[in-house]
């Protein structure tokens, strides 16, 4: 992961640490506890830089991307269910009082009509044994920290790749404004030369115009690829949270030939690779624990349990013949217990318990294969979309050289009033689409290639 900010730093180190050492134990902090609220809500750490690199981008993202601030969120929460499983270990203590005032309508001979009694009461009680249902809430309680630690990978990966291909759509966009206005170039130079021989006799005015219109066609294919070029920088500064007056540059990035037909690794060791470190596959590796887990707390219902418990306590009753003071010491008492509780028949309530936490471990294995398969997929698809790139841009290489000959003769023929208006027209859309297509293959190639870089590697980089 390439980073240089420090709150990006601060996240990922933590993700990091939470995955590859585990989540730390309830009486040291984890390592999500350097996050804070305020991480969540802090503005960015570093002015943004007036020209864009790939790895600026990365770096920004990363910081103040929604998504990776909701991971924080996430992540914090987790932490609180952690020391909650963690505090079910700790006692109870309570306060009460009752303060009552009786009425009696008939009172007997001697006695008051009217009686006032308070009681107060400091009691307390802790679970001595519960079948170890806690012990195993709270190792699924961190388990549970640890994926959403991996969660925050998973935002990382989805990230990275996002702004891989918003970065590119934006080179790709660019390139195609240049073939646009060098073709309006062309056009509007043919065009002044068709009004030349117009107005010299050697072609009709209809065979003029018809390269006018071409001319004005041009025109609009630049207006069109100036707006794919805003909307491509649109996208990606939707991903980068930028608002809607700041005006992004983006820094231009030279792809060689070698970088585009460069060789690929072996399909089977990046699929290797990948199912290796991939999130969600050890997010579900987690998942098979936390299932063992629920099995484990299911069947604790049907297991004893001990509690202790005990209490200070005193009280007051107007109609005793001591004062307030004096009946307040006399009444007060301490008292301790200890309850045992054997479960006998709870209404099958445990064993169904126990058979639907055992259906869940059946997810484990489910979600696995459809995790590999869709890997699978996904790495197959990434080779045909690479594979179809490079050929069809080899291809395009030789086709465009063969079509600027094409046109660079007809131009010149045109000059000379041997080719036909339409046989130019012909010509030029033929070089522009050629064009297009080229520019179109090279970026499917290298969008493709760094795609199957980072499953392989995790790395990113765009030169």
């Amino acid at each position: 992961m390439i980073l240089t900010s420090r709150k990006a730093s601060r996240l990922l180190a933590a993700l990091g640490a939470l995955i590859v050492c585990g989540i730390a134990s309830a009486e040291n902090p984890a390592p999500a506890d350097t996050l804070t609220a305020a991480d969540i809500t802090a503005p960015p750490a570093a002015a943004a830089p007036a020209v864009w690199t790939f790895n600026d981008c990365l770096n920004w993202a990363l910081e103040n991307n929604t998504d990776m601030r909701r991971t924080m969120l996430n992540i914090l929460t987790a932490r609180q269910d952690v020391l909650s499983a963690k505090d079910a270990w700790l006692p109870t203590v309570d306060f009460s009082t009752n303060q009552n005032f009786t009425n009696y309508p008939a009172p007997e001979a001697g006695t008051k009509s009217n009686s006032y009694g308070s009681s107060y009461n400091i009691g307390a009680a802790w679970t001595v044994w519960d079948g170890n249902a806690r012990k195993y809430r709270s190792e699924s309680a961190k388990l549970i920290e640890q994926q959403q630690a991996i969660a925050g990978d998973d935002v990382v990966k989805t990230l990275k790749l996002g702004v891989l291909e918003a970065y590119l759509n934006i080179m790709y966009a660019g390139e195609a404004v240049k073939i646009a206005e060098q073709t309006l170039q062309v056009s509007t130079s043919q065009a002044a030369r068709a009004r030349k021989l117009a107005d010299s006799g050697r072609t009709s005015v209809v065979e003029a115009a018809q390269i006018e219109s071409q001319q004005a066609q041009d025109a609009y294919n630049l207006t069109m690829a100036q707006s794919n070029y805003e909307s491509a920088k649109m996208a990606l500064k939707q991903i980068l949270t930028l608002g809607i007056d700041y005006n992004l540059n983006v820094a231009d990035v030279e792809f060689p030939d070698s970088d585009v037909l460069s060789p690929l690794p072996d399909r089977l060791e990046v699929y290797t690779l990948a199912s290796e470190w991939l999130p969600q596959l050890r997010s579900n590796e987690l998942s098979k624990s936390i299932y063992s887990n629920d099995v484990k707390i299911a069947k604790s219902s049907a297991l004893p349990s001990i509690s202790l418990q005990g209490g200070l306590a005193t009280g007051y009753n107007s109609g005793s013949s001591a004062g307030w003071a004096s009946s307040m010491g006399r009444n007060f008492n301490e008292n301790i217990g200890l309850t045992l509780r054997v479960p006998i028949f709870d209404g099958n309530s445990t064993k169904r318990a126990v058979a639907k936490a055992r259906l869940a471990e059946l997810e484990y294995d489910l979600n696995k294969k459809e995790l590999l398969d869709n890997l699978s997929q996904t790495i197959e698809g990434l080779y045909i979309n690479a594979t179809n790139a490079r050929s069809k841009y080899s291809a395009g290489l030789v086709q465009l050289d063969a079509v600027e000959k094409t046109d660079a003769l007809v131009n010149r023929q045109f000059e000379l009033g041997y080719v036909q208006p339409l046989d130019l027209l012909s010509a030029h859309n033929n070089l522009l689409n050629a064009r297009l297509e080229l520019l179109q293959s090279k970026y499917m190639s290298i969008l493709a290639a760094k795609t199957i870089q980072y499953y392989a590697t995790q790395q990113l980089d765009v030169k």
